[in-house]
Order: C-alpha cells, then sequence, then structure tokens
C-alpha cells in the first residue's frame, strides 16, 4: 500500500467528483463539499502513487525550464499540461498533409504531417494553436455565465489568441481577449484571468474599487494571478516561443 501522500484539499460546491490536480507546489484535491473525509482519504491512498510519480516528474520538469534546458516542445512519449493536469502526448507523423489534434482516454494525440520535417516546432505549436481556440471559448463561455451576472459584466464579444505579454486585454468597446495558453493553466487560474477583464468592463483601471470587484467574484484571487507569475513565463517559453 501506497504512503499517504501530503495533499492540499479544496472543496468545491460546483465540484461533482474527486479530482486530484498536480500543481508544481503540490498536490491538490479538490472534492464536492460534503463529501466525508474518509472517501477524500481513500481516493488519495488509492492514485498516491501516480500522483507522486507526475509531481516528481512536472518539478523536474519546471527546474529544467528554469535553466533553460527543456526541450521546446515535448516530444512523443512527453506531456502537455491541460488544464493544468500533465496530460500524456502522443504524436504521429503520416504521409497526409492535414493536422489533427484529438483527447482521448490514453492522453493527447496529434498527427502530423511526414513533410514537416525541421518546421515541426512550429507544426506542433500551430497544432496546439488552433485546437485551443476551438476549445476554451466553451469553458470561458461558462466563466462569464457564472460572473456576469452578479454586475452586469458581459463583454461584446471574446476572442482566444496568441499574446505573449498578456494573458488577457478588455478594448474600449468591452471585447475580451484572451491568451491561449490559458487553457495549459489551471481552470481557478483562467477564471482568474476572465474575471479580471470582465471588471476592466466596469473599471477600466486598476484601482482599489476595480480590484475590490475583482474579491467579490473571486476572494482568492491572488492566489491565482501568484500561479502565474511563477509559471506563466515557463509556458510561454515551452509553448509559444518566437519563431525564427
Amino acid at each position: 500500500m501506497h504512503r499517504l501522500p501530503p495533499y492540499r484539499l479544496r472543496r468545491s460546491a460546483r465540484a461533482k467528483y474527486l479530482r486530484l490536480l498536480i500543481r508544481p507546489e503540490g498536490i491538490e484535491v479538490v472534492a464536492p463539499d460534503g463529501l466525508p473525509e474518509s472517501t477524500v482519504l481513500a481516493f488519495v491512498r488509492q492514485h498516491s502513487g501516480w500522483a507522486q510519480a507526475k509531481l516528481a516528474e512536472l518539478q523536474a520538469r519546471l527546474a529544467k525550464l528554469r535553466q533553460g534546458q527543456a526541450e521546446r516542445f515535448p516530444a512523443e512519449g512527453g506531456s502537455v499540461p491541460l488544464e493544468g493536469r500533465e496530460t500524456p502526448l502522443f504524436i504521429e507523423e503520416t504521409g497526409g498533409s492535414r493536422i489533427r489534434v484529438s483527447l482521448e482516454d490514453r492522453g493527447l494525440r496529434l498527427i502530423l504531417p511526414r513533410a514537416c520535417g525541421a518546421e515541426r516546432d512550429r507544426y506542433v505549436r500551430d497544432a496546439l494553436f488552433g485546437w485551443m481556440k476551438r476549445r476554451l471559448p466553451g469553458r470561458v463561455a461558462e466563466c462569464v455565465q457564472r460572473h456576469g451576472p452578479q454586475h452586469g459584466l458581459y463583454p461584446r464579444q471574446l476572442r482566444i489568441k496568441s499574446m505573449r505579454t498578456r494573458w488577457g486585454s478588455c478594448g474600449p468597446a468591452n471585447d475580451v481577449n484572451l491568451n491561449w495558453l490559458l487553457g495549459l493553466a489551471p481552470p481557478s487560474v483562467l477564471e482568474y484571468v476572465v474575471v479580471h477583464e470582465l471588471c476592466h468592463i466596469r473599471h477600466r483601471n486598476h484601482s482599489r474599487d476595480f480590484w475590490e470587484l475583482v474579491s467579490a467574484h473571486l476572494p482568492d484571487w491572488r492566489q491565482e494571478r501568484q500561479w502565474l507569475k511563477t509559471h506563466g513565463g515557463g509556458l510561454i517559453q515551452r509553448f509559444d516561443p518566437v519563431f525564427p
């Protein structure tokens, strides 16, 4: 039997089932409100070996990123941090010209043209970017539906973009732009950036009133902002580099 690893328990009224999140700072367990502690402990014990292995893998990868040693994109057998959870990546090259990305039970499957050759990194980045542009709007819309009615914060338009210096922006006409890499961050981080930009519909600055409005929606927003400060640069370096 595996030893019970250290973990942080987060209760959520929106959670419908138990989830394990592997974060650089440790293991987090998200549990529905009211779920018995004994059930949580049994769940953690059952998955402890997997969780500790993934945590060690993630921390080693981040250490390499800080030292500038990590590969630009994960190779076959590597992983991609979808919604903050390291997901196995399977890359296949075919004689065709189509690029396809699909999320399967075993992990993320990426099909590339064999002819991509030296441009492989660019193909991988473009494939992930295109896939996330299709995948992310639905999750963002859920955040808007959850937070918009409280103070009448509705964007005119939502766009998913490549943004190397920002995680989001809100234009004069209330058009909200979001960085596609937020799809790789934990869901709570995406929610924070969406709320941040929605609050700019009311306050076009970072005044006390602005932050009070953010706090009204997300009391723990500082934790998510710190995650971006700590890990955001690594996401950009690894998944959205500037190609020559």
